[in-house]
Order: C-alpha cells, then sequence, then structure tokens
C-alpha cells in the first residue's frame, strides 16, 4: 500500500470515527462521510467494501487510541494511586461524552462490533491488575487483599452491567453512576493514603 492510500484509508478511518462518536450510527452514512471528506464513495468502498466493516474498523480505531492513552498514563504516572485516579478520569471524561441512546443503537445495530468493544474492556483487566499490584506494593491498597481477584471482579462488574440499558431503564447518568461505583471500590481497596490520593476523583 503506497503512502497515498495509507493516508487515505487513515483520513477515512479518523472522520468515520469522530462522527460517529459525535452523531452515533444511526445517522451515519457513507453518503455524509464522502461529503465530509471531499472523497468519492467508490474512493471509501476500496478500502470498506460495506458499511458495516467501516463501522467496525472506525471502532477498532477508537479503541486503539483508548489503549495507548492507557497505556502512556501508566508509563508517564510514576505513582500507581494516581495511576488508578486518571484512568478512571479519563473513562469518566469519555462516558460523559457519549450518549447513552448513541450507545444503544451501535449495540443492537452492530452487535459484533459491540462484542470487541467489550472484549476490549474485559483485557483491560490486566492494565489494573498491574496498577493496583504495585499500588499494594507502595502502601496505598490494602494487604489483605488479593488484587488480582479485585481486577477480575472490578473489570466483570463494569462489563456485564454498566450496559447502556441499565442506564436508561434505571435513569441514571453515567458519570454519576461510575463514581458512586468508585466510592465503594476504593472505600474497602485502599488504605488512608490511598484513598486521600484518589479523593480527586470524587469531586463534582
Amino acid at each position: 500500500m503506497t503512502d497515498k492510500t495509507t493516508a487515505q484509508k487513515e483520513r477515512i478511518l479518523e472522520e468515520s470515527s469522530e462522527s460517529i462518536l459525535r452523531n452515533g450510527v444511526r445517522s451515519f452514512t457513507v453518503e455524509s462521510l464522502s461529503n465530509r471528506l471531499g472523497m468519492s464513495k467508490k474512493t471509501i468502498y476500496k478500502f470498506f467494501p460495506t458499511k458495516e466493516v467501516l463501522v467496525e474498523k472506525s471502532v477498532e480505531l477508537f479503541l486503539q487510541l483508548i489503549e495507548r492513552r492507557f497505556k502512556r498514563i501508566i508509563k508517564t504516572e510514576p505513582n500507581p494511586a494516581l495511576q488508578f485516579v486518571t484512568v478512571m478520569e479519563f473513562i469518566i471524561g469519555h462516558i460523559s461524552n457519549i450518549s447513552i441512546e448513541k450507545l444503544v443503537d451501535l449495540k443492537y445495530r452492530f452487535p459484533s462490533v459491540w462484542e470487541k468493544m467489550e472484549i476490549f474492556r474485559l483485557a483491560r483487566r490486566d492494565d489494573f491488575y498491574m496498577i493496583l499490584f504495585e499500588a499494594q506494593n507502595q502502601g496505598y491498597v490494602r494487604k489483605d487483599v488479593d488484587v488480582q481477584i479485585v481486577a477480575t471482579l472490578y473489570m466483570n462488574i463494569i462489563n456485564s452491567t454498566f450496559q447502556p440499558e441499565f442506564f436508561l431503564n434505571n435513569n441514571l447518568a453515567p458519570k454519576d453512576t461510575i463514581q458512586h461505583f468508585l466510592k465503594m471500590v476504593t472505600g474497602g481497596l485502599f488504605t488512608d493514603e490511598g484513598t486521600e490520593l484518589t479523593k480527586r476523583l470524587f469531586v463534582k
């Protein structure tokens, strides 16, 4: 693949990903995308033969960006308790900017794409395990806690409970709900020193 075609493909995916996040999959069309890009639909279909493939690849790009941010946070913040805080602030910030109704559309219109999102979330279990493991070694997490079990429970609860229907059916705001969940988790997980460092997560 030449540099020109690679650049075209990346440009399509970037604009497509932004459009899906901004407007949802229901209003997303290849025609509207081609108009925004000033590019023919034929060119888009050359790289992505169907809308379904384009949506799948666009979501994959979004997940790759999130994973890179996760890794960057862990690499650049030496304090593991603050790693936990910064990662959760990042997640809450993203959730606050995405409509629950649009997530419902994505889940039911593109179930295979949603499945990939769930697999991605579960894969973050290892990231949280390493954060909690280091936090425990440095005295921020209680010594009587098995951080391997906690990391597994943590990600599985988030994955199975925090589905878009859960927020809609219970009339709950994702940001507030996740903050209350974090209060429950950090209250039983962190030492006094660790709790002090995580307090900023709950400042409105």
